[in-house]
């Protein structure tokens, strides 16, 4: 979940509706008749507004009572959701070796099965927000009956699905040596996948039901070579292709014809094709004569029918998944390691470029560049359009990793660990053109670099028992692992705003902001490890 950077806790408003833009202060004369009824009293007569009722709530509760309107009138979600998972497999293989033309091969061949079952709960309480940033809740939810509507129709987030995944595997590889030095290696693996998902709210099949049943077939080859002149080095160059079964939230939110206004509220869908990831590799690693090791490897990945959210037709606040073309992942990695005494260290360092190579067009209500700002409405719903080569969102270019380990005796030993990862575009800029006005659109639309340190001690007793002390993030670096682009109803005083912005036409724009996912904070625990050794076998 994304929070609003802030050192308070944000809960989820439905900002996709009218729910935190509707006038939500003043107290119809219904409303009023119903909260009297009720036994409230010091509500507002008259007057309420953004101004002298900073955190509105009477409109919340009287549509609540009324089983109106509250989807519309309240401005806080409580979201709950969960997720149990169960994965079991079993896998065969035999291997040989022999001649094949005069050479040395070896072959391995075998077959696997594989399984899991997802059981997925979403649900969600209406409230209201409170000074402390904390939500009351209502006894209403957006169930379809005690939630009321939102424009017009019944408000209902829930899911309640559960699926099945089945895939079934034969592979085989041979090794064969064309020369001392050269080995070439091909390989293959055909996968049978069957995605099954039960609608536990709405079964049978139909409009509006997750019900569904899809298959997938697909051979992945791969082949390589193998240069080996000495024990020192080696040189690689591969190609391989792979493929993933479409996910069961992807499978239902797929058709344009009944889009989702969010990722996770889900209907039935048309299936979705494979993805595709076509790789080319190129790499080597050996060891100096020191004892320090070293490798290096640069590649290439395509993924084709790629899956992608994206806008809805004519409908900017609604979107789907879909197959829409090609994403690139070009890479350099580099490690090094070595041991000296009692010391021993160690380096990583990946350069990864992923980009977009079919031009789309995606909602990016949140985004400046949007195409109702460009047109003079900032602030409302609009969509923006990628282009190849645009950076994808929450996926850093730079990664380094380094670390150190102490022998202090041959029982006591401590080591430093530091990872630095660069900065990354946040979800909702796709195009990577956000560009904050300080007005209408705040936040850079980035995640920020950071390095984060990691401690550890560890004492061994003996053969089986030991100790060891762990302390993540050192320092206790602020940092945030994610961000996305949305709005926010809070104003710089830190109240709520549920129409911060003059009106445009009819409609009330919103301020949008960049959200940030925090990093953990400095934690440390300690441990023990008992390792139960196997029994010697007896000499007869």
């Amino acid at each position: 979940f994304f929070k609003q950077k802030t050192a308070y806790e944000i809960k989820e408003c439905d900002w996709s509706s009218d729910v935190c833009s509707s006038d939500l202060y003043q107290p119809n004369a219904a409303e009023r008749a119903a909260l009297a009824a009720a036994g409230y009293a010091g509500f507002p007569v008259a007057g309420a507004n953004t101004n002298n009722t900073p955190f509105p709530f009477w409109r919340c509760i009287a549509n609540v009572l009324l089983n109106d309107e509250p989807g519309e009138k309240c401005n806080a979600l409580i979201n709950r959701s969960s997720t149990r998972q169960e994965n079991f497999g079993a896998s065969a293989q035999v291997s040989a070796q022999g001649t094949l033309a005069g050479r040395k091969h070896q072959f391995t061949g075998g077959a696997a099965f594989d399984a899991s079952q997802v059981k997925f709960n979403q649900s969600s309480q209406i409230g209201y927000l409170n000074a402390d940033r904390s939500v009351t809740p209502l006894p209403a939810f957006a169930d379809g009956v005690t939630g009321g509507v939102v424009d017009g129709a019944p408000f209902d987030n829930r899911v309640d699905l559960s699926s099945r995944t089945h895939t079934w595997s034969a592979y085989a590889t041979d090794t064969l040596s064309l020369t001392k030095d050269w080995h070439l290696t091909v390989s293959g693996r055909y996968n049978h996948t069957r995605v099954v998902t039960e609608d536990r709210i709405m079964p049978g099949g139909g409009a509006g039901s997750l019900d569904g049943s899809h298959t997938f077939n697909r051979f992945n080859p791969a082949a390589g070579v193998v240069f080996t002149p000495s024990k020192a080095f080696k040189a690689h160059f591969s190609y391989s292709e792979g493929s993933r079964a479409p996910s069961a939230i992807e499978l239902g939110c797929a058709d344009p014809a009944n889009p989702c206004r969010l990722p996770n509220s889900r209907a039935g869908d048309p299936p979705l094709k494979q993805v595709v990831a076509k790789t080319l590799e190129i790499g080597a690693h050996g060891e100096w004569t020191n004892g320090m090791k070293w490798s290096t490897s640069a590649f290439h990945a395509e993924n084709h029918d790629d899956i992608l959210f994206v806008a809805a037709p004519n409908n900017t606040q609604f979107g789907y998944f879909r197959n829409f073309g090609k994403t690139r992942r070009d890479g350099l990695e580099a490690s090094f390691s070595g041991k000296t005494n009692a010391l021993s260290f160690g380096a990583n360092y990946t350069w990864l470029n992923a980009t977009y190579q079919t031009p789309e067009i995606i909602n990016g209500a949140s985004n400046s560049s949007n195409d109702s700002a460009s047109a003079g409405a900032p602030g409302l719903d609009g969509n923006i359009r990628i282009t190849p080569g645009k950076r994808i969102p929450m996926i850093p270019q730079h990664l380094f990793k380094a670390w150190v380990d102490y022998a202090i005796t041959g029982q006591l030993s401590t080591g430093l660990a530091m990872q630095a990862v660069g900065s990354s575009y946040a979800r909702g800029n796709e195009n990577n053109q956000h560009a904050p006005d300080g007005v209408t659109y705040l936040g850079s639309g980035k995640s920020g670099g950071y390095a984060v340190f990691n401690w550890n001690a560890q004492f061994q007793a003996d053969k089986q028992l030991s100790f060891f002390l762990q302390v993540n993030n050192v320092f206790n670096r602020q940092y945030d692992t994610a961000s996305q682009l949305g709005p926010t109803g809070f104003a710089a005083t830190g109240n709520f705003a549920a129409r911060p912005l003059p009106a445009i036409g009819t409609d009330f724009p919103l301020v949008h902001s960049t959200l940030y996912s925090p990093g953990a904070p400095r934690i440390a625990w300690v441990g023990m490890r008992y390792r139960f050794d196997p029994p010697k076998p007896k000499a007869e």
